[in-house]
């Protein structure tokens, strides 16, 4: 691919894309998320096409690499896919809605079709550590850890709210489909913090309420009732330990790796490390219940700069828990803590030609047990259009998921969050009276206007990981910086070139892999009931 190919649609086609493998190039327009193959020779052909040469033009100046005959079935074809919407030049007129109206629409249409996929109180705001990269600790527009616990008034009114959601989104759907939310998505109740365990008389009381409810009067059994809660093993006792068990709790404890690698960040007010007093609490956990810890009781690490990320991921691994995994450190406002650095293993393994990528899909690719999640990089392109295409400058598209409808948290004060990931500075309702119409249709305004500025020229746009959490800060949204994103579109594009190299050369896996994702039993994402 010559460099005038990459400056050409750089310059006057920035949602479109150009990737180059081996005699092949990947043509990716992000207007109608569209993809397909070509040769360079037809890319010659679709330059000068673009470029406004007639169809007679065309066939002279490429009769002698393609005949004539073909190169007329390309100019129709070229015209066709650009009457369809693609190589519509320029950036997009807009990602996302931004008038009051249009956004409106949006939430309503949110309201009747959107499950209530996550649940969670925040049943206390304190804490007994002071974790150095924790966002409360060490960022100013994050409160500090505070003695506020979550009231049971308040409590209950959130479980409510949530209660009446969940069943009404379930009785619109046929019992078929009934069975198969209760299989995929069950009707869950999370507590988070600060450290939950601090309120654990809340806990219990919680549970209770929730269990209290009229589920089976929508055919939903205590059984099907599910429990989670994030701690950071600060607080194990024999009660709570009996507690966990006979909820069936999923427990996802916080645990950075081996006591000097833990203790880096994991600290109490004091300076002193935690690990001691978190790992004996895991082991106890472990020896209480085996079974329970093998299948419900999961590791969360995190890591920064500093870490031993190896040695961090192979201790928990051999604690014998669930699963592990670990996250690199997020502070307010950035979204890549070193952007040279998280780019260089994707810019060697695009160098070394997707060599150890291919080694692990020579593996895998014949495992009927192959481990899916490992290619999640690929899930995405699931979505990717191939033919019918209908691109337009106004995406009305969403870079995040529906805010106040798939995901609410609610707060020690009684307030409705997006997640448990946001500070409290956009609540977007309170338990009292619900979500808040106004405020989700200004958070969304401000949110989109956020994105189509930073974004219209952005051809990873559909691609972008980048949600409306990570990005609020300080009561408004902010932007990667352009370091950011560039790390952002290298790694898209080392995942579409494992992407093609699968659809050229193990067509059969790329599909199991589809198959994965699409499968609502082991991917589940936002649900919405016309495409469920």
């Amino acid at each position: 691919m010559t460099k005038q190919t990459i400056s050409f649609f750089e310059k006057d086609y920035p949602l479109v894309k150009i990737f180059a493998y081996g005699d092949e190039l990947l043509v990716y327009d992000a207007k109608p998320h569209l993809a397909f193959i070509m040769s360079p020779a037809e890319m010659d052909v679709l330059i000068d096409f673009l470029d406004g040469r007639p169809e007679d033009e065309l066939a002279t100046i490429h009769t002698p690499r393609l005949n004539p005959e073909y190169i007329n079935k390309l100019f129709l074809k070229f015209t066709g896919l650009r009457r369809a919407g693609v190589f519509i030049k320029g950036p997009v007129d807009e990602i996302s809605p931004v008038q009051r109206d249009e956004i409106q629409e949006q939430l309503q249409y949110f309201d009747k079709n959107i499950l209530l996929r996550k649940f969670c109180l925040e049943v206390t705001e304190d804490c007994n550590y002071r974790c150095t990269y924790c966002k409360r600790t060490i960022a100013k527009d994050y409160r500090g850890h505070a003695k506020n616990n979550l009231s049971e008034e308040n409590a209950y009114k959130g479980i409510d709210y949530y209660f009446d959601k969940y069943t009404a989104f379930s009785q619109q759907l046929s019992a078929e489909k009934r069975d198969l939310l209760l299989q995929v998505v069950p009707p869950g109740l999370s507590w988070y913090g600060g450290e939950p365990f601090l309120n654990f008389d809340l806990i219990k009381k919680t549970a209770d309420y929730f269990k209290s409810r009229p589920w089976g009067d929508y055919n939903i059994q205590a059984g099907d009732l599910r429990f989670s809660s994030n701690t950071n093993l600060s607080v194990i006792t024999d009660e709570i330990l009996h507690f966990l068990v006979a909820n069936r709790v999923h427990l996802f404890a916080s645990l950075d790796g081996p006591a000097d690698e833990h203790d880096r960040c994991r600290v109490f007010e004091n300076g002193g490390g935690t690990f001691q007093l978190a790992y004996s609490n895991l082991i106890k956990i472990k020896q209480f219940d085996a079974a329970y810890f093998r299948e419900l009781v999961s590791l969360f690490g995190v890591y920064t700069d500093g870490h031993d990320y190896h040695r961090c991921v192979e201790f928990n691994r051999n604690i014998g828990a669930s699963s592990c995994q670990h996250f690199q450190a997020e502070y307010s406002g950035a979204f890549v803590a070193d952007p040279d650095r998280a780019s260089r293993p994707y810019r060697t393994s695009i160098d070394n030609h997707l060599a150890e990528f291919k080694e692990k899909v020579l593996v895998e690719g014949s495992n009927p047990e192959a481990n899916m999640d490992a290619f999640s990089h690929l899930f995405p392109f699931a979505s990717l259009n191939y033919d019918h295409p209908a691109g337009k400058n106004s995406l009305q598209m969403l870079i995040t998921c529906p805010m106040g409808f798939d995901n609410l948290m609610v707060t020690a004060g009684g307030d409705f969050l997006i997640c448990h990931k946001v500070n409290d500075s956009m609540p977007v309702g309170h338990c009292d009276s619900g979500l808040d119409q106004e405020k989700l249709i200004e958070i969304n305004r401000r949110y989109n206007a956020a994105i189509n500025m930073a974004c219209r020229s952005c051809w990873n746009v559909h691609f972008c990981s980048v949600c409306a959490a990570s990005r609020m800060v300080d009561n408004d949204f902010v932007n990667p910086t352009e370091k950011e994103c560039d790390f952002f579109r290298l790694r898209a594009t080392y995942n579409f070139l494992c992407f093609i190299h699968l659809s050229r050369e193990q067509p059969d896996f790329l599909e199991r892999i589809f198959a994965y994702r699409n499968d609502r039993k082991r991917f589940i994402g936002i649900i919405d009931k016309n495409d469920f």
